[in-house]
């Protein structure tokens, strides 16, 4: 009988010792949030050191972005010509400015993908803005931005609200752009289905399919740029 409980005791001791010695989970990693930008500002003339005739240095600063477990994120900065949508510069920065030189008279975007120790990523908003001419002269407007649909997004009315804002460089001249829509089925869309709209919004009445859609700014000068093109679907 001895036997029999020294046999037990040990099996017992055995049995919570295994259930001790399980290792605690790993915690799960926050991803970092973003935060908010400083200068340039955003649908601006910007302002910099001008470097010669045709260049100008241009100053980015950002608020850093936010984390639980990582003080020290590190950035990737990305600048971009809305013109030709080709990137100009790429930084990976763990400080929260950088400075670059850039072409007078044409527009960038620009925005900031912070990553922690563990490789997770936030990317924050897209800014944009101009570098300023040598001379006085009419700004291009800005390309409009698109708000709404989603892009890639699936909508299960006919009737499809196309929503943007519009923004000029030029004191003013925001309130009097005009905007033409373009919808189709093709890309890029070719189907002028609105036009000399100053409202930023349009419906439009479409059957089930797939859609492209993008707009364009006019100003009282007859400057014009495009938006990006964006898809949805119509079910």
């Amino acid at each position: 009988m001895k036997k029999f409980l020294g046999l037990f005791a040990r099996i017992v001791l055995v049995s919570c010792s295994s259930g001790d010695s399980d290792p605690a989970p790993e915690p799960e990693n926050n991803t970092p949030s973003e935060s908010s930008y400083i200068e340039p500002n955003n649908n601006a003339v910007c302002t910099g050191e001008e470097i010669s005739d045709t260049e100008i240095s241009v100053n980015f600063q950002w608020n850093a972005f936010q984390d639980v477990e990582d003080t020290n994120l590190q950035y990737t900065f990305t600048i971009r010509n809305v013109t030709t949508n080709l990137i100009v510069a790429t930084e990976n920065l763990t400080g929260t400015s950088t400075s670059i030189t850039l072409e007078k008279g044409t527009s960038y975007s620009w925005n900031v993908t912070a990553t922690d120790s563990e490789n997770a990523s936030v990317t924050g908003a897209t800014w944009q803005f101009q570098t300023p001419f040598n001379t006085i002269t009419n700004y291009l407007p800005f390309p409009a931005t698109l708000t709404s649909p989603d892009n890639g997004a699936t909508v299960t009315v006919t009737d499809v609200v196309l929503t943007w804002e519009g923004n000029d460089p030029d004191e003013g001249e925001t309130e009097l752009l005009e905007y033409n829509v373009y919808v189709d089925s093709v890309n890029p869309p070719v189907a002028e289905v609105a036009t000399m709209l100053s409202a930023e919004t349009h419906t439009e009445i479409l059957t089930a399919g797939v859609y492209y859609w993008k707009i364009e700014s006019k100003d009282p000068s007859g400057n014009i740029s495009n938006s990006e093109i964006r898809q949805f679907i119509v079910e």
